[in-house]
């Protein structure tokens, strides 16, 4: 009877041990479903907003030609006024897509679009050609989520002359150094894995815009820091370089 005892009592343990190592395997498969998913929307947005950003560079190009072909026509002041609003407006996006990295530069053309309709100012200081080593889909997670966020912070902001996001990418020494800054009043409570408490209530399926920037650092030997200074949030990236 003692040894059928201890018997039964080892089965139990065993499918306990088995069911919750099963439990943990499920676990882990969704949360890495879902930052799959999140890989794979981010790089899906790329893709469309590089055929956008083709289409517009082709009605750029007809602008310009379109402009001097008016101004050879008429010497209107009204027309005048008109065509210098519409240069002015193409010098703008002219300069929006200057990096020197195209997956960056159609991510950036995208953002800058989406920030402009809902009155967000972003500015943006890059040195593209440095993150020619980093893969197109870990750009597209980096700075796509990196906006993401601070798009979605921002926005939120009752006085819109704060709504401010700044972007730059350099190099120190051997590293490339990515910062992605944004206004931001509220207090930034870091949760026992390191990153953002929220208060959504989907507190299940948030988090994984950040988790993925720090996966996608950790493949490159890098490190991502975040905090809040003078009511300003910023997200720091250092990555080797060779």
């Amino acid at each position: 009877m003692f040894n059928i005892r201890t018997l039964v009592d080892m089965g139990g343990i065993a499918i306990l041990h088995a069911y919750q190592s099963r439990i943990f395997e499920y676990m882990a498969e969704k949360e890495l479903s879902a930052m799959n998913l999140v890989l794979k929307t981010q790089y899906d947005q790329y893709r469309n907003y590089q055929d956008s950003l083709d289409l517009i560079q082709m009605k750029y190009h007809d602008l310009k030609h379109q402009i001097a072909g008016l101004r050879a026509e008429t010497d209107s002041v009204k027309r005048g006024e008109w065509l210098d609003a519409m240069e002015d407006e193409l010098s703008s996006f002219e300069t929006w897509n200057k990096t020197g990295n195209r997956v960056l530069d159609t991510i950036l053309a995208a953002k800058i679009f989406h920030c402009r309709k809902n009155n967000i100012q972003i500015t943006c200081v890059a040195d593209g050609k440095i993150l020619d080593y980093i893969h197109v889909i870990d750009i597209c997670t980096i700075f796509g989520n990196a906006l993401d966020n601070a798009i979605e912070h921002v926005v939120m902001i009752p006085e819109k002359e704060k709504r401010l996001i700044h972007v730059s990418v350099s190099q120190k020494k051997n590293f490339v150094f990515i910062k992605v800054e944004n206004y931001c009043e509220n207090e930034i409570i870091k949760n026992e894995h390191q990153l953002i408490s929220t208060t959504k209530s989907d507190k299940q399926n948030h988090g994984f815009g950040l988790k993925s920037m720090i996966q996608t650092a950790q493949k490159y030997n890098g490190s991502v820091d975040f905090g809040v200074k003078n009511n300003w949030f910023e997200l720091k990236i250092l990555l080797p370089r060779g």
